[in-house]
C-alpha cells in the first residue's frame, strides 16, 4: 500500500480517535455504548421477526412521501433554526417517528426512524458540527422510545383504530405519548447527567416553549396515525399545519436572537435599556420606588487567563442563571458587556435592594462551575461586586441611575471587591 493510500485510510480513524466521546467520564461512555449496543441487538431481533403486509408497506410509503414533501418545503426554515439554536434543538421528526410507532409494525417503524434520522444528520447535523456518534445515540434513544411506546400501545386492544370508541383511543394516545416522551427524556438526559455532574433535575427540564413544541409534534404524529388507520388520504392534511408550526418557531427564535445575549440568554444591552426605560416610566407614573443594580465579576480576567475563554463563558452563564433564580421573574435582567450584568428592580427601595444584592452576592460565592465536560473539581471561589442606585433618590432618568450605580460599583472595587455598595446621596 502506498503512503498516500495509507494516509487516506488512517484519516477516518484519526477523526474517530479525536472524538470528545473518549474523553468523557467512563460512566457516561459505558452508558452510551450500552444503550447503542442494546438498541442494535433489540432492533435486529425485531426486524428479523417482523412480518409486514401490503397495507403496512403502503402506510410506510405514505409516511415517507409526506416526510419528503415536508422536508423539501421546510428545508430553508430548518437550516435557519439549526443555526439559531443555542442549546438543544426540538425538530419535527417526532411527527413521523411517533406516527410510525403507532400505526406500523415495530420493524417497519425502525426502518422509517433510521431513514428519517440519518437524513436529518446528513442534511442538518453535519453542517451544525454535530458528531456522528451523537446522532447515533439520539437515534438509539428515538428507536427505544418508539419500541417502548408500541409495547404500551399493544396493551390497548383496539390501538388507534378503535372505531366508535373515541375515549379509549384518546386514552391510548395520551398514555403512549407520555411513555414516548418519558423514555426519550430520561435516557437522553441520563447521559448528560453522567457527563456533567453535579446537575439538578430542574436544569435538565425543557423550557415551556420546547415542551409545548414537543407535545405539538407528538399530537400531529398521533393524528397522522389516526388518519392512516381510518382515512389515509387525510394524512396529507398534516403537512400544512406542520409547516406553519415550524415557521412560527423560527419567528420566535429570531425574536429571541434579536433581544437576548447569546452567551447568557439574558437581555442584550439594547433590549435591557428599552425595558429599563419602560420600568422607570411606570415607576414615575405610579409614584413607586425602583432600584438599579450593576453586578461585576471580580478578577474575571484571571479566570480567562487561568481556565480559558470557554470556561469564562461558562462562568458567565452560571452567574446569569444565578441572577434569574435569585431575582423576580418580571425584573429586567441583562448583560451589559464583558463580565458586567445589570438589573432593574421595580417597587424596591434602598433597604430591600441591599438585601437582594447581598443574597445575590452570597449565591455567586457558592457557585461551583465545571470548566469542561466531566471535570472532577469544579471552579469555586467566584465573587462579584455590586453597585446600587435608587429611583428617584439618585435620579429619575436611566442615564443618571446608571452613572450613580457605576460610581457605587467602583467604590466597591476600591474597598476590596466582593461587596455591595449604595451610591451616596
Amino acid at each position: 500500500m502506498s503512503q498516500t493510500a495509507r494516509g487516506a485510510a488512517a484519516w477516518p480513524l484519526a477523526r474517530v480517535r479525536g472524538w470528545d466521546l473518549w474523553r468523557t467520564p467512563r460512566a457516561m461512555l459505558a452508558f452510551v455504548l450500552t444503550v447503542e449496543v442494546l438498541t442494535v441487538l433489540v432492533s435486529s431481533c425485531v426486524l428479523i421477526n417482523t412480518r409486514a403486509d401490503v397495507s403496512d408497506l403502503a402506510r410506510l410509503a405514505v409516511l415517507l412521501v409526506l416526510w419528503v414533501v415536508f422536508e423539501e418545503a421546510s428545508n430553508r426554515i430548518a437550516r435557519m433554526r439549526v443555526r439559531l439554536a443555542t442549546y438543544g434543538y426540538v425538530d419535527m421528526t417526532s411527527v413521523w417517528t411517533f406516527g410510525a410507532a403507532l400505526i406500523l409494525p415495530p420493524g417497519v417503524a425502525i426502518v422509517l426512524c433510521l431513514v428519517v434520522l440519518v437524513h436529518a444528520w446528513v442534511r442538518h447535523g453535519r453542517s451544525s458540527g454535530m458528531r456522528a456518534y451523537r446522532q447515533a445515540f439520539v437515534g438509539a434513544v428515538v428507536i427505544d422510545s418508539c419500541l417502548t411506546a408500541r409495547l404500551v400501545l399493544d396493551l390497548f386492544p383496539d390501538g388507534v383504530s378503535g372505531a366508535g370508541k373515541p375515549v379509549q383511543v384518546l386514552l391510548a394516545l395520551a398514555v403512549t405519548m407520555l411513555v414516548y416522551d418519558a423514555v426519550n427524556f430520561f435516557v437522553l438526559y441520563t447521559g448528560i447527567y453522567l457527563a456533567v455532574r453535579p446537575i439538578k433535575l430542574t436544569e435538565l427540564l425543557q423550557t415551556r416553549q420546547d415542551a409545548a413544541l414537543e407535545i405539538a409534534t407528538l399530537c400531529l404524529g398521533g393524528l397522522t396515525a389516526l388518519a392512516l388507520a381510518n382515512q389515509p388520504l387525510l394524512a396529507v392534511l398534516v403537512v400544512p399545519p406542520l409547516f406553519v408550526l415550524e415557521r412560527s418557531v423560527l419567528t420566535k427564535q429570531l425574536e429571541v436572537a434579536a433581544t437576548t445575549d447569546a452567551k447568557t440568554g439574558l437581555l442584550n444591552a439594547a433590549t435591557w435599556q428599552s425595558m429599563a426605560q419602560h420600568e422607570l416610566a411606570r415607576a414615575r407614573r405610579e409614584d413607586q420606588a425602583a432600584a438599579l443594580l450593576i453586578i461585576d465579576m471580580d478578577n474575571f480576567k484571571l479566570i480567562n487567563d487561568t481556565y480559558g475563554h470557554i470556561a469564562g463563558d461558562t462562568v458567565l452563564r452560571a452567574v446569569a442563571d444565578c441572577l434569574v433564580r435569585e431575582l423576580r421573574q418580571y425584573d429586567a435582567i441583562g448583560r451589559f458587556g464583558g463580565e458586567e450584568f445589570v438589573a432593574v428592580l421595580s417597587g424596591v427601595d434602598e433597604l430591600a435592594a441591599v438585601a437582594v444584592s447581598e443574597r445575590v452576592r452570597q449565591q455567586i460565592q457558592l457557585l461551583e462551575v465545571a470548566t469542561e465536560v466531566g471535570e472532577v473539581a469544579p471552579m469555586t471561589g467566584l465573587s462579584a461586586s455590586i453597585g446600587i442606585s435608587c429611583f428617584p433618590e439618585h435620579g429619575t432618568e436611566l442615564e443618571d441611575l446608571l452613572h450613580a450605580a457605576d460610581s457605587a460599583l467602583y467604590a466597591a472595587k476600591r474597598a476590596g471587591r466582593n461587596r455591595v455598595v449604595v451610591c451616596p446621596l
